[in-house]
């Protein structure tokens, strides 16, 4: 769409803006279709903790938009005018649809609101003095963490992104820290736990780690991943799970030049056996979700975790057979505690969850809630014991998603509630 705008001075839209927990990090206003269908404003969370969007909004230069939902630490959202011209250019779905603002071709402005004040503001081709940018058909983008709050923070890109980036977090010095935990409480945490056994333990773990649960969108997974399963010695790189290989972040299934050696989105309970639907809070659980390499995923397929098999071939120490996966001796215990997670934080209580259940034998089915193999995975957390890595892992979560995994902090758990089943 064509509009003719007048020249807007920066004092009258930008001298209220002030520092964002939320920033406009890209932009499609000019698309290689039909702009009402097709143009979309993605966020960045650059701050450690998730924010509700309840009291933020967007605006232009005569509508406002009213947004949402969550948008994690470090995480991306994207707001489009609608899905299908969203999932035309990209073959995805956006995290929100339905986008009211008409972005205009030659020469606009979009402005972030949080309770009515002015947070964070991008202008294109003039309508705002001094934000001289313009593409065609691509998007423009933030090229840089630190927000200067003038174009200069700007760049128009060659390819689009839309729920992904390269915008970085600082959370030194947080409430949790990402190396230690040591300023994390768990007595307090788990303190209603104190005392209890077996499924009266259970139940009330269920409750703890479901109360502040925020549950991500699927595109903000893939940051979170990034964050939760960074190579402690290599920060650009992620550790796949089944491979233990140290990748490159920006790698990713579906990205420009990724191949089968990229890395995607493992749901380690395999999101066919419970919860086929990313609206379901267990598709989206980071707790379960590993880096992994693309052709090892797919080998895994949903197999039962057992022991034996044939060599997987591409993951060293890996064994398959027709139903079941055994994974490296290194992360046993990890896929072990995070079975007994997803067991216990789904009960049947979320709604849009069925009561998952970790059984004794591999004879599983699509579709069914149900994984195995249950005394298999008690001996594994038992052989496995937790290490540092899975401890950082555990408390970037609760950063990043806002509950823990009780088996990693407290692994003796597992035979206080499965140990009579096992013994």
């Amino acid at each position: 769409m064509k509009r003719t705008m007048l020249c807007l001075s920066a004092a009258m839209l930008y001298s209220s803006v002030a520092n964002s927990e939320i920033l406009i990090s890209e932009v499609l206003y000019d698309t290689p279709g039909t702009d009402s269908s097709e143009e979309w404003i993605e966020l960045y969370n650059p701050g450690c903790d998730a924010v509700n969007l309840s009291s933020y909004s967007l605006q232009d230069n005569g509508t406002s938009f009213s947004l949402t939902g969550t948008i994690a630490a470090g995480g991306y959202i994207t707001i489009a005018r609608s899905t299908s011209g969203f999932n035309a250019l990209y073959g995805s779905s956006p995290d929100i649809s339905g986008l009211s603002l008409s972005l205009g071709n030659s020469g606009d402005w979009v402005e972030l609101n949080k309770n009515s004040s002015a947070v964070d503001l991008v202008a294109w081709e003039n309508k705002v003095s001094g934000w001289d940018i313009s593409a065609r058909y691509v998007s423009i983008y933030r090229a840089s963490s630190t927000d200067t709050d003038s174009v200069s923070d700007w760049a128009v890109s060659g390819t689009d992104s839309p729920g992904t980036g390269s915008l970085t977090q600082d959370c030194s010095g947080g409430a949790a820290s990402s190396d230690t935990g040591s300023e994390i409480n768990e007595s307090e945490y788990y303190a209603d736990a104190t005392g209890l056994s077996g499924s009266a333990l259970k139940s009330k773990l269920q409750e703890i780690i479901s109360a502040n649960h925020t549950k991500l969108t699927y595109s903000e997974v893939w940051t979170a991943l990034q964050y939760t399963d960074e190579d402690p010695d290599n920060t650009n790189n992620v550790i796949l799970i089944y491979t233990g290989r140290s990748a490159d972040k920006d790698d990713r299934d579906g990205t420009s030049g990724s191949d089968n050696d990229s890395w995607n989105r493992e749901h380690v309970w395999a999101k066919s056996l419970g919860f086929p639907s990313s609206g379901q809070y267990g598709y989206t659980d980071i707790h379960h979700l590993r880096p992994s390499d693309k052709t090892v995923n797919s080998s895994r397929g949903n197999k039962s975790f057992d022991n034996g098999g044939s060599a997987q071939g591409e993951a060293a120490n890996t064994f398959t057979d027709s139903d079941s996966w055994e994974p490296r001796d290194e992360v046993k215990g990890d896929v072990a505690r995070m079975m007994f997670y997803m067991d216990t934080r789904y009960d049947g209580s979320d709604g849009n969850m069925p009561d998952l259940e970790i059984v004794n034998n591999t004879n599983v089915s699509s579709g069914d809630p149900n994984i195995g193999v249950l005394c298999t995975l008690y001996v594994w957390n038992e052989e496995d014991p937790v290490d540092s890595y899975e401890q950082r892992r555990n408390d970037r979560i609760q950063e990043q998603q806002g509950n823990r995994n009780p088996f990693i902090d407290n692994p003796q758990w597992v035979e206080s509630i499965w140990g009579s089943a096992c013994n």
